[in-house]
């Protein structure tokens, strides 16, 4: 489910005349409200760019608090050009617990040569993926954490601070911002899953190719794929469907 726009901002106030150099961060409070713990996936969603101070690619700092881990470092996934980074690792948060998610800039900071000059936006994607379980014989298990849509609070905010040209902080706000249901209930979809048996492997995998899933990407993909090793497959069987299917990974043994 789409959460809110955000805004991460190491600039100048204004593009013209005297301003203070603006430090905006993007904040997320996420309430568990069921009664099992549940894994999410965040995805922040901006243009692809190549402009290196307007990509998310090594320009931000991220953190996960939670009541048991205090600002546990996260960073997001994704290159220069990417369109999508993925929040690494999930955010596991236990039954009523809030977690806080804290994604900042942090490059470039202002020095003698480079001054403040770092913006970028976009939207915030909440996801509660799959579970991965492998059996054997009976191969590996995609199921999703619940039956039915999960309950949620939540609460996103911009933060920002302001310094003035000799690095003192001349101010800080706070602002709530407008979620995209306009609530801050929420129920998060899980994500379907299916068993994917060796005997069934090179259909399953077609089926993955052919058919539009925006919330099965390609890192649950690689996740599916590394589980595969021990159930004998056929790796040459395998990457012939997933080449036939458009999908850019293969299987090959190595030696450890």
């Amino acid at each position: 489910m789409e959460v809110s726009s955000f805004e991460l901002i190491y600039k100048p106030q204004s593009p013209v005349g005297a301003a203070d150099t603006v430090l905006q961060g993007y904040f997320l409070n996420i309430t568990n409200l069921e009664n099992v713990p549940l894994r999410f996936t965040l995805n922040f969603v901006t243009s692809s760019v190549s402009d290196p101070d307007r990509s998310l690619f090594n320009n931000t700092a991220a953190f996960i608090d939670t009541a048991n881990s205090n600002n546990t470092p996260a960073s997001l996934l994704g290159g220069l050009t990417s369109s999508t980074f993925t929040l690494s690792p999930s955010i596991v948060i236990e039954p009523n617990e809030t977690a806080k998610v804290a994604v900042l800039p942090s490059d470039p900071f202002p020095t003698p040569v480079t001054p403040a000059n770092f913006e970028a936006r976009g939207y915030v994607r909440l996801r509660l993926p799959p579970n991965f379980r492998f059996s054997f014989p009976g191969g590996l298990t995609i199921e999703p954490q619940l039956d039915r849509p999960a309950r949620v609070l939540l609460t996103p905010q911009n933060r920002a601070t302001y310094l003035d040209a000799s690095g003192v902080i001349n101010d800080q706000t706070q602002s709530s911002l407008p979620t995209a249901s306009g609530a801050a209930l929420a129920e998060v979809e899980p994500e379907t899953g299916f068993i994917l048996n060796p005997a069934v492997i090179a259909t399953r995998m077609q089926e993955i190719g052919e058919i539009d899933r925006p919330d099965f990407d390609e890192r649950d993909l690689a996740m599916m794929l590394a589980a595969l090793p021990a159930s004998g497959v056929d790796f040459k069987a395998v990457n012939a469907v997933l080449k036939e299917a458009g999908i850019g990974m293969a299987l090959e043994n190595r030696k450890v």
